[in-house]
């Protein structure tokens, strides 16, 4: 009984222990995005500005499921124990706010926060936002996991997955047939579910990748990277298929190029090229990761 009732104390001090660094992040979330300071300091108030909302507790979601990667031994004693916690909790902060910076710089880069959020109140942007901070969260948990406590190794595992990411973010232009720049600026939704319909199938692409057996730092980065161009090679397949497969017909006169563009920012588009994109991500990792053939032939 007595043993019960330690380990309830001490799951009831972790959880305290971790509000606490939930309540440091969120100061830290003002280093990364200064003009926030006033946001993030005050009482919220969601009904507002539903867009800073949306931004803003995404990225507690977002460390929340960093978190998540972090584990507590106790065998090892309590205050080693609660310091292995704590600076691989600081480590997690750093790296998840560090990468989601330099993503949305890559992405947002016509765009400003202060402008799109607290003048504008684009949704458009802020769901964007919000599919970043799950899908980099998620990432860098992997990566977390993965590093099995060795900072070396996580920091070559993040930064790899850093590279890939910014290659992939731009991979977006090539197989979307809407906009980007210009439905960003009209606060068009369709841009952002079609964009985090793409964001959220890359990520989880990008994760199955990551998600295997390593001994050897190189050859786990050398199968990543098979994977990687594997995948790369197999989702334009899929998302062609499933076009071909559900063809749908934009514009009342398909001669009428006005009423196809006006199809085209519509909600249902961005439903369907949104759909399509997590659809064919989810094939791909099948087909990329649940396929084996044994010792003959090459593991990728």
């Amino acid at each position: 009984m007595a043993e019960i009732f330690d380990r309830l104390v001490i799951r009831i001090l972790l959880a305290a222990f971790v509000c606490l660094m939930l309540y440091l992040y969120r100061y830290a979330h003002v280093i990364f995005y200064p003009s926030v300071k006033r946001q993030v300091l005050k009482r919220i108030n969601p009904a507002e500005n539903p867009a800073d909302s949306l931004h803003l507790f995404a990225r507690l979601i977002g460390i929340s499921l960093v978190f998540s990667s972090i584990t507590f031994n106790e065998s090892s004693g309590f205050f080693l124990s609660i310091f292995h916690f704590a600076v691989w909790g600081t480590i997690a902060i750093v790296l998840y706010l560090l990468s989601l910076f330099i993503v949305e710089s890559i992405v947002f880069y016509n765009f400003d926060y202060k402008d799109e959020i607290l003048k504008r109140k684009n949704m458009s942007y802020a769901f964007i936002s919000f599919c970043h901070a799950i899908v980099i969260a998620y990432l860098t948990r992997t990566v977390m996991i993965e590093a099995e406590n060795s900072l070396i190794i996580l920091l070559v595992l993040w930064l790899y997955m850093l590279v890939i990411v910014g290659f992939s973010v731009k991979y977006y232009i090539f197989i979307s047939k809407l906009s980007f720049n210009r439905l960003m600026l009209q606060k068009n939704l369709s841009l952002c579910f079609s964009y985090g319909g793409f964001a959220l199938g890359a990520g989880f692409i990008i994760a199955s990748c990551f998600d295997q057996e390593h001994y050897d730092i190189t050859v786990y980065c050398i199968q990543v990277l098979l994977k990687t161009i594997l995948s790369l090679l197999i989702f334009p397949l899929f998302k062609k298929g499933l076009v071909y497969i559900f063809p749908i017909k934009l514009g009342e006169d398909r001669g009428h190029q006005g009423h196809i563009d006006a199809d085209m920012q519509s909600l249902g588009y961005g439903f369907y090229e949104g759909s399509v994109f997590i659809a064919g991500a989810i094939l791909t990792t099948m087909i990329v990761n649940r396929i084996q053939f044994g010792t003959i032939y090459p593991f990728f």
